[in-house]
């Protein structure tokens, strides 16, 4: 072999090198030079390897709060998996109405915690929880999973960001979080002219259970101008309380999971001395993609719901109908009709829609 030879085939051997590192080098980075694997940090400080371009995501845990966050990015169809045996009936339709064909997902968790196997056949590029346990099981799963938390009312604008980051959409969780603070800021203003001797004395509550169930209604209930009775200075989620204890606080104001306590609550005798029942200010929380008194992406609305509840001379001129159909379309992208609308704001479901939401590839887990 001549030295030309030798040289020839140097350089033939190096232009392959050359193209080969350069489909290797496209194939680990993007368009812009960025990794297609991203380092995140998510809301327990730790570092999660996420791909690129996110487009499947499997919620776990308490999953219709988690489904609305996601609905709120305007990412519906990327969600992979089902609500849980237990919420697969019509009250929760509205999660069906912002993602159609939700409930024919595979179901991945019941009674009995998440099936692994359920979880690897969704095949999800990320697993978003709010359960630590859900992290270590994600990973044996082989999934990357990322960790949200919610403490503090205001921590919902932190977990937006941090899904704005995850499919880089920072414009969409900013867009959010400014109609979150409007919204305060708006119904603040208005609370503030209001003496303290004005503001109803409120319980939230599940009669059957005699419970207080979240910690987040002592916030707006505050928020909307209200005295929560429950409020103090509590740290457990739930709080619960006597038939006497009530009594005692006697509430002006009572809201109530449902349509159906309402009517118990001014059935039951023990109650008609209480002044929300003599003056009949006993009403059924919202119900949207999540009971509006508990932690939901919609909680603006919860709270401009409760401020003309608790006021309506101050908030006369706030078109609660309005507003929930303005940010059903702007958030979710879901054109609701007046009955629909009327169906939320009364926490009630139409006689009409009864049909069970039977999801489909139920795992084995029991609920």
């Amino acid at each position: 072999m001549t030295q030309h030879d030798v040289v020839k085939r140097y350089r033939i051997a190096t232009q392959l090198c050359v193209g080969l590192c350069a489909i290797l080098f496209g194939a680990a980075f993007g368009s812009g030079g960025a990794l297609a694997d991203r380092l995140l940090t998510d809301m327990a400080g730790h570092s999660v390897r996420v791909p690129d371009k996110v487009t499947r995501i499997a919620t776990v845990g308490p999953v219709p709060v988690l489904n609305s966050f996601v609905f709120a990015m305007g990412e519906a169809n990327s969600i992979v998996n089902g609500l849980p045996p237990n919420l697969g009936g019509p009250r929760w339709r509205f999660q069906y109405i912002v993602a159609p064909g939700l409930d024919q997902k595979p179901v991945i968790q019941g009674g009995d915690g998440v099936s692994l196997e359920a979880l690897a056949a969704a095949a999800p590029d990320v697993v978003l929880t709010m359960d630590a346990r859900t992290v270590d099981l994600a990973q044996r799963a082989h999934v990357a999973a990322v960790f949200l938390s919610w403490r503090q009312p205001e921590d919902v604008k932190a977990v937006m960001r941090l899904l704005g980051e995850l499919y880089a959409k920072p414009a969409a969780a900013e867009a959010y979080n400014r109609y979150f603070d409007e919204v305060l800021a708006e119904v603040g203003a208005r609370v503030a002219r209001i003496p303290e001797d004005r503001r109803p004395r409120v319980l939230y509550a599940g009669l059957r259970s005699m419970t207080q169930p979240h910690q987040i209604a002592e916030w707006w209930i505050a928020r909307a101008g209200g005295r929560s009775v429950t409020d103090d200075g509590r740290t457990a989620e739930a709080l619960h309380f006597t038939i006497e204890q009530l009594l005692a606080w006697d509430p002006e104001v009572l809201i109530v999971g449902g349509p159906d306590e309402v009517a118990e609550a001014y059935r039951d005798s023990r109650l008609s001395g209480v002044a929300a029942v003599r003056t009949r200010r006993v009403y059924a929380v919202p119900m949207g993609v999540h009971l509006w008194g508990n932690r939901t992406i919609e909680q603006p609305l919860t709270v401009l719901w409760a401020a003309k509840l608790f006021h309506p001379e101050t908030f006369g001129d706030v078109d609660v109908p309005r507003e929930v159909a303005s940010f059903y379309k702007r958030f979710f992208n879901a054109d609701l009709t007046p009955s629909q609308i009327g169906e939320i704001l009364a926490g009630r479901i139409p006689r009409s829609d009864v049909r069970a939401f039977s999801p489909r590839g139920r795992p084995d887990a029991k609920d």
